[in-house]
């Protein structure tokens, strides 16, 4: 294997394993904003700290869009490292 081979395999490796996951999560946060809301109170329960108990007046509406945001853009950046370096 030359290193244009291992950089391939590296750079697809990361895009499969960090990029899609992060693309998935927020495309969840886009569609289904209240959906992702509902699970982070869900799992602040588990540990005895309701969100909506904590900050009653937090915007979740415009939290889970700003995380849709920042996580689509950011696996799909890592996703498109590959092709704009390895090819």
């Amino acid at each position: 294997m030359n290193m244009n081979e291992i950089g391939s395999v590296i750079a697809w490796g990361t895009c499969i394993s960090i990029g899609v996951p992060m693309l998935v999560i927020g495309l969840f946060h886009l569609l289904a904003p209240k959906a992702a809301w509902r699970l982070y109170r869900a799992w602040g329960k588990l540990w005895g700290s309701d969100p909506a108990d904590i900050a009653p007046e937090y915007k979740s509406g415009a939290a889970m869009r700003l995380v849709a945001v920042v996580l689509t853009l950011g696996g799909g950046f890592i996703c498109l490292i590959p092709k704009l370096f390895v090819g």
